[in-house]
């Protein structure tokens, strides 16, 4: 990899972004087109640590697997023969092509370009004419080394999160702050997935911590969407290395307004002790580095923002109801929750392509950012922990993958 000239984050601009949050300036422009710093993006935050990359609904029976494209790794997901979800480098060990390419059922892996084919679980299983017209052997292929490399691979939530490298900790053990402070306002075994709310693929012409920053705050609501005004009870939510966010109260009434769950007098079943007390809270965590929970009194929804390239970014949802939600007589509300929702994903769509190009201009100009301490809190704590990632005391180290021809460790949860 060519090497940058200057370090991908600069000693001074870590110093800037460092300081308190009302006077602390921003990642600089080039943080958003670079592709020096895309680079070590992919290399120092995607393939390090958890990322999520799919959802477990659209793997739902034996043989079903999905090509995942993100931040230049081409993955595959597998529903395997355990009915447990592993996930392996698209990549096949003749001559490099993809496995798979989009979305399949099949009881094994055959590669379109020689047809070398391989079990669900990843080993190597066919040759075909490796050796000559119906010579399926050779002596110097080992199909026994030669099975697709396999990634760590676990889920919770519904959520499927790989590490690349292989050194994270267990996916639960790394998520227990995320998943205390959720499960102490929500009750994760009243919900499951269900049509409605978020839901949906959205491509942006933005990198992706545009697509992030753009989400992580409340500050532009009343001013870009609108459905919506700032929260009066407004709080930040810093789980550390972990994840940021914020949450807010309101009344159960004042939240189904605000979120459009009613229709024609019939309102969306509520969170159990929300619906007790009337009071509700709604929580936005982004689970470093693209993960979002979105968690309200009527659903919790879970969000994959992807990078496709440093201009480019790919939104991807799936929602949770609260399981009464499922009736039948809920899908008009359900289907009005995902046309409000789509709306609102529209409205940010022309400024973060606005902010994309503007990004070209500040950094020319070398003008810096700047973070509102009462709305911006949380959108500070996610740069600090892009540029914690790309400091040089982490982005000089070389880049080492680790991986296994089969077998990943997998939870399913």
């Amino acid at each position: 990899m060519r090497q940058p000239k200057t370090p991908i984050v600069t000693p001074e601009e870590l110093q800037a972004l460092r300081a308190p949050t009302g006077v602390a300036l921003g990642l600089p422009g080039r943080a958003y087109f670079s592709t020096d710093f895309y680079e070590a993006e992919r290399r120092n935050i995607f393939a390090t640590g958890w990322m999520g990359v799919g959802f477990a609904h659209e793997l739902p029976e034996v043989g079903d697997a999905k090509a995942v494209t993100i931040a230049g790794w081409e993955l595959l997901l597998v529903r395997a023969s355990d009915r447990s979800i592993k996930c392996f480098h698209n990549v096949c060990r003749h001559r490099g092509m993809k496995i798979v390419e989009g979305e399949c059922s099949a009881r094994d892996l055959r590669c379109q370009y020689h047809a070398w084919t391989y079990s669900l679980d990843g080993k190597l299983v066919a040759t075909p004419g490796i050796a000559g017209v119906r010579q399926n052997d050779s002596p110097g292929i080992s199909r026994d080394a030669l099975g697709l490399l396999s990634v760590r691979c676990e889920q919770w939530l519904g959520v499927v999160f790989v590490n690349l490298d292989g050194h994270a900790l267990p996916l639960v053990e790394h998520l227990k702050p995320a998943i205390s402070r959720v499960e102490r306002s929500f009750d994760l075994s009243s919900i499951e997935h269900t049509p409605g709310g978020r839901q949906g693929t959205f491509h942006y012409a933005a990198n992706w911590k545009i697509v992030l920053e753009g989400s992580i705050e409340d500050y532009h609501l009343p001013f870009v969407h609108r459905a919506f005004d700032h929260s009066a009870d407004y709080a930040t939510e810093d789980g550390g290395s972990v994840y940021a966010g914020f949450s807010s109260r309101r009344t159960l009434d004042e939240a189904a307004r605000r979120y459009e769950a009613e229709s024609d007098g019939l309102r969306l079943p509520v969170m159990p002790t929300m619906s007790k007390t009337g009071m509700t809270e709604s929580m936005v965590l982004f689970v470093f580095p693209n993960t979002v929970l979105s968690c309200g009194p009527f659903s919790i929804s879970t969000s994959l923002i992807v990078p496709t390239g440093p201009e480019s970014t790919t939104y991807r949802s799936t929602t949770h109801f609260v399981r009464e939600a499922a009736h039948e007589r809920f899908r008009a509300v359900r289907e009005r929750s995902a046309d409000f929702w789509k709306d609102v994903f529209g409205e940010d769509e022309k400024i973060w392509k606005s902010l994309q190009a503007q990004c070209h201009v500040r950094h020319e100009l070398g003008l810096a950012t700047r973070f509102s301490p009462q709305w911006e809190r949380a959108l500070h704590l996610f740069q600090l922990f892009v540029a914690d990632r790309l400091a040089p005391k982490r982005a000089s180290a070389p880049f080492l993958m680790s991986v296994e021809a089969t077998n990943p460790s997998t939870t399913n949860m």
